[in-house]
């Protein structure tokens, strides 16, 4: 299966990565099918320059490849829209509500009305 994911280039702390059509079983840094495009992370103030090949992105979609979560994101806030199909919700946490606890009132079990009767007709 194919999958479009993102290769990491550059050197530590200096990221740099390509947007490649790669096997999925493979490792990406060693061998790819086909490069689409590239990020950079460094450039515009931190906010990143993203460049990529929209048409061949979207025929690998329509023909079956797969495309990792942060790739997605990158896509589809950047003008393709089939990716966008890929992007999952993260799972977040639960917020910290502090509300009042509610007492559970204790029910009255059948077996406890059924023993105060008798108790009671043995009393008198």
């Amino acid at each position: 299966m194919l999958t479009i994911r993102f290769a990491r280039r550059g050197r530590k702390g200096q990221a740099f990565f390509d947007l490649v059509v790669a096997e999925k079983s493979k490792p990406v840094q060693k061998k790819f099918i086909n490069k689409l495009g590239y990020f950079n992370p460094r450039t515009e103030g931190g906010k990143g320059e993203f460049v990529f090949d929209k048409e061949q992105v979207e025929k690998y979609i329509n023909n079956g490849a797969q495309v990792s979560q942060s790739a997605a994101r990158l896509l589809a806030k950047n003008g393709c829209e089939l990716a966008g199909k890929f992007v999952a919700q993260r799972a977040s946490k639960p917020q910290k509500t502090e509300a009042p606890k509610e007492e559970v009132a204790e029910e009255e079990t059948p077996e406890a009305t059924e023993e105060a009767p008798a108790e009671e007709a043995k009393a008198e």
